[in-house]
């Protein structure tokens, strides 16, 4: 088990986060890296977003969730900046997006190539259907 950083604060709603903070997260990633600015402005605005911030208000992770909080609801750009990993921060994101009430009865999904360890403790299982896109 981990232990949770208490000097770090989750919040939520694209009105907290720093889209010049978020920006810089997603750029490090491979998933994002090439996303344009105006890409990942608009999909903070038609999201779910959680931001994990330091005491002093720097935000130093980010994730969001797409959902039509009838039936699914899809976790994506799970990120914490460089030097911060390793500390619990990701584990908080999750667990706050698990544990907010109106996903809970929804099912939930996500992609990754090699974080299946990551998300197992969130109740996230491996599921043998086949994944596909239009891109």
């Amino acid at each position: 088990m981990y232990k949770e950083d208490t000097s770090i604060t989750i919040k939520t709603g694209v009105e907290n986060m720093s889209q010049k903070e978020v920006v810089n997260l997603l750029r490090q990633t491979v998933w994002a890296k090439e996303r344009k600015k105006e890409t990942i402005i608009k999909s903070l605005n038609n999201s779910i977003c959680y931001g994990a911030f330091t005491k002093n208000r720097q935000q130093v992770g980010f994730a969001r969730v797409i959902t039509d909080y009838a039936t699914h609801f899809y976790i994506c750009d799970v990120v914490v900046k460089k030097e911060f990993r390793n500390k619990g921060i990701g584990r908080q994101l999750l667990k706050t997006i698990t544990e907010n009430e109106d996903l809970k009865p929804l099912l939930g999904m996500l992609i990754t190539e090699n974080a299946e360890k990551f998300y197992e403790p969130f109740g996230f299982t491996k599921n043998p259907i086949c994944f596909m896109t239009n891109k």
